[in-house]
């Protein structure tokens, strides 16, 4: 048959099918796509009938956290594919961390499926067929970066498919998914990722959504229950707790890796890899009752063939960071020193709290209410906070006020406050202080400088300090007891703040891997400890010095905006 006449003949199919519940999307992708593997051979579900229910899932929004390694990408695809099909005349953007990386996944996932289909291949013409927008019949799909090329930020969608949110721009994806607003019902959203930490991406997504597990039922005691990887499954010899394996466990002949199993949470007993394998005995349960928004939870035993556990925790090895492991291979959140301000290290490491200083710096991070923190160098060498208040600015300007009342109260040598986004706090501060004294800060992505956190500007009473770096070393201070808290009236805050900025490795717009530190909730009394760190390190420096003059003037401090030099300035 010719192309005109398949495409002739696909359209009247699709002017038929009216599945727009969604409820035979699964059936749509069997029929009208090929095994990658063996194309000439139809798509299955042999081994990955996990995705049934997925694809199926008619609501408006779905989040699938998810591990590595368990055919989502391929299936996301041929989602995005098929929605289009089934909902004839829409608009669909397929959003991935970067440009780069949407160019090569359109190129290598999507023309794929596309060439090797006899009902989409007609429908779509060469002349529209390009890495980042295609034409399928009357529909369009756009693929796009959340870093780099946006140009489909401005178009109005029906569908939104975000993959590997917790690696992309949160502001682009937030845009893109403002694009729905016209489309009927909302729209569609489909988000999956692999997780990085809780509270954040797909892991925020997962948590208010549905929460459903894969269930198995369990051979022995018939109950079904929902194993987790890191309490349920048993390696013979190695009798701690599996959160603390590490690679080198996997070289102890005494720790029988290739025996290990997963254990029954109910009665436990050995779940057998045949019993993890049958379909039958597997189901979706969902926790919640949510009618707009499915969850689902993907683990590596969900797709036991392709991960067995052995394969799984020999996987280990591959990663420099156990962290990454747990994410990708686990599908799990997880956070440790390098990645957080670890709770229990804070209240590990408490001291009382102090009403008088002396000697003292501080570090405050402005909003509306602005959280400063005023400490001073212990016996040891670490850093003691004494003293943290939230300031709320008023229209006879108390913040401005109570700072110095602050600086004089606890004899403040340095302070070091945030410019950003408005720099007006700053400049009052720095003009009413001794040249040196107070310094205003902007966050930078690099430094001028090699191997140091800070640029130092005297003469302008800036320094700009590298964002990442700097909360590395804050975040290593505090987990270590180098640095310690009060224990006071704020101390629930404090920690409360704190456990809101955590360090992921995301792609920028470059396609590169960087790491960089995202905030879950509130986070100021942790940019506010930065800032005294900054603070401290400042006393190391050899300033300008100078006498506060008879009247203060905040000109003698040229306050410099974003655009005055070539460094990109960040936001908190």
């Amino acid at each position: 048959m010719i192309p005109q006449a398949k495409a002739l003949l696909n359209r009247a199919k699709m002017s038929v099918q009216e599945i727009r519940d969604l409820s035979g999307l699964s059936r749509w992708i069997e029929e009208n796509t090929q095994n990658p593997k063996e194309i000439t051979k139809k798509w299955g579900y042999a081994d990955h009938e996990y995705q049934v229910d997925i694809l199926n899932d008619d609501r408006q929004k779905v989040s699938i956290k998810k591990c590595s390694q368990v055919g989502m990408s391929e299936v996301a695809v041929r989602m995005a594919l098929g929605l289009l099909c089934v909902m004839p005349n829409s608009t669909a953007i397929y959003t991935l961390p970067s440009s780069k990386f949407a160019s090569k996944f359109s190129k290598a996932r999507i023309d794929p499926v596309i060439k090797h289909s006899k009902f989409l291949k007609p429908l779509v013409p060469a002349a529209t067929n390009s890495s980042e927008l295609k034409l399928i019949d009357n529909s369009f799909l756009y693929i796009t970066g959340s870093f780099g090329q946006t140009a489909a930020i401005s178009v109005p969608a029906d569908i939104l498919i975000r993959d590997e949110i917790d690696f992309s721009n949160q502001k682009a994806l937030s845009t893109f998914a403002s694009r729905l607003g016209h489309a009927k019902d909302g729209g569609i959203t489909r988000d999956f990722s692999t997780p990085t930490v809780s509270g954040y991406g797909i892991s925020r997504a997962y948590d208010v959504s549905s929460q459903a597990r894969y269930m198995v039922k369990h051979d022995k005691c018939g109950e079904w229950v929902a194993p987790i990887f890191l309490e349920d499954v048993v390696i013979p010899g190695f009798d701690n707790d599996l959160k603390l394996f590490e690679p080198a466990d996997l070289e102890n002949y005494t720790y029988r890796v290739d025996e290990a199993f997963v254990k029954c949470p109910h009665c436990g007993n050995k779940i057998t890899e045949v019993n993890l394998a049958a379909p039958e005995k597997r189901q979706w349960v969902h926790k919640f009752d949510k009618p707009d928004h499915g969850g689902y939870q993907v683990l590596p035993f969900d797709v036991i063939r392709v991960n067995p556990i052995a394969k799984t925790l020999k996987q280990l090895e591959e990663y420099e960071r156990k962290a990454d492991w747990v994410n990708f291979k686990l599908g799990e959140t997880y956070e440790d020193a390098e990645t957080s301000f670890i709770n229990e290290m804070i209240k590990k490491y408490l001291i009382p709290g102090q009403d008088i200083g002396g000697g003292c710096v501080a570090g405050m991070d402005v909003g509306k209410t602005s959280n400063i923190l005023i400490g001073k160098r212990n016996a040891g060498g670490g850093m003691d906070v004494i003293y943290a208040e939230r300031i709320k600015q008023t229209e006879e300007d108390y913040l401005h006020i109570r700072v110095m009342q602050l600086m004089k109260q606890f004899g403040v040598i340095k302070l070091v406050v945030d410019s950003m986004p408005d720099f007006t706090t700053a400049m009052q501060l720095i003009g009413a202080n001794p040249i040196g004294k107070a310094y205003g800060a902007y966050y930078v992505r690099k430094t001028k400088t090699a191997f140091s956190n800070t640029d130092i500007n005297d003469d302008d009473s800036i320094v700009n300090i590298y964002r990442t770096g700097s909360l590395d070393a804050a975040a290593k201070k505090v987990n270590t007891g180098v640095v310690r808290l009060p224990k006071c009236a704020e101390t629930k805050e404090i920690q409360k703040q704190m456990s809101n900025i955590k360090r992921i490795t995301a792609t920028n717009s470059d396609g590169e891997q960087v790491n960089t530190w995202v905030k879950t909730g509130p986070e100021h009394y942790a940019h506010a400890l930065n800032y005294l760190l900054i603070a401290d390190s400042l006393c190391d420096h050899r300033a300008i010095t100078g006498v506060v003059p008879s009247l203060p003037n905040i000109a003698k401090a040229k306050m410099r905006g974003p655009s005055d030099d070539n460094q990109t300035k960040l936001t908190v």
